[in-house]
């Protein structure tokens, strides 16, 4: 997971129809037992929603980081379920883009002290969380940095869930994310082997690098997980964005 700073929200989470039943849903919250939940006005799923994702997310699943050609072929997540708040079910701040798995197999109910948030500035998921491969590339790990830390703990949790799966079956299904990491990572550590073999000051030492920051820019495909990989600290670079 990256921090993902969210810009101005869609114009179609606001139309008077979504503003009447979110004043609805508040009402209705307040008092469960006798009012009515209130009926969704329409969909949330448009294409300025879809274009703001691919702006502000880059096209990648705020979960996994995987990579997409846009944010179309996606789910829409919302990240505290609309079972426990149907008046956040419009608000752009509660909505993400979501790989169709990693949104089916996040628990539909929020744990005690809830998940890291991305686009809160008061949580720093990319500081909190210890991001890790295996020697060879595999099995993704994700450790909280304090133990005490109760969301991060809960994402780490959910982000070992979401890259390994819980079951044999889901297990099968993560497959196809953990192999596209672990191609990345052989493409990264063959970057560094020709980086560390041309010549200093050669233009192609220097086209090298550029493609390394590619790989490792917040904009690619697991960036976090990326910069994991001990061999990158070896380049006396700045590589990251």
């Amino acid at each position: 997971m990256i921090n993902i700073v969210k810009t101005e929200p869609p114009k179609s989470l606001d139309t008077p129809e979504i503003r009447d039943y979110i004043d609805n849903a508040i009402k209705y919250l307040d008092d469960p037992e006798n009012l009515i939940k209130p009926d969704k006005p329409g969909t949330y799923r448009n294409s300025d929603l879809l274009e703001a994702f691919d702006r502000d997310f880059f096209s990648k699943c705020y979960l996994t980081e995987q990579k997409f050609e846009n944010s179309w072929v996606m789910d829409i997540e919302h990240f505290i379920p609309q079972s426990e708040r149907p008046d956040l079910i419009y608000e752009w701040n509660n909505l993400f883009p979501a790989e169709h798995h990693a949104n089916m197999m996040k628990p539909r109910k929020t744990p005690n002290g809830g998940y890291l948030n991305p686009c809160d500035p008061g949580d720093d998921v990319e500081n909190d969380i210890i991001y890790s491969l295996s020697a060879h590339g595999f099995d993704p790990d994700f450790i909280a940095k304090d133990n005490t830390n109760i969301k991060a703990v809960n994402t780490c949790n959910l982000l070992k869930r979401l890259h390994n799966g819980h079951d044999s079956y889901t297990n099968k299904v993560t497959k196809t994310l953990r192999h596209a990491i672990h191609k990345k990572y052989i493409e990264i550590l063959k970057k560094i082997i020709e980086y560390q073999q041309h010549p200093s000051n050669s233009i192609q030492k220097f086209q090298t690098l550029r493609e390394l920051r590619d790989y490792l820019s917040r904009k690619s495909s697991f960036t976090m997980l990326c910069r994991s990989i001990p061999a990158i600290h070896s380049i006396n670079e700045n590589l990251f964005d």
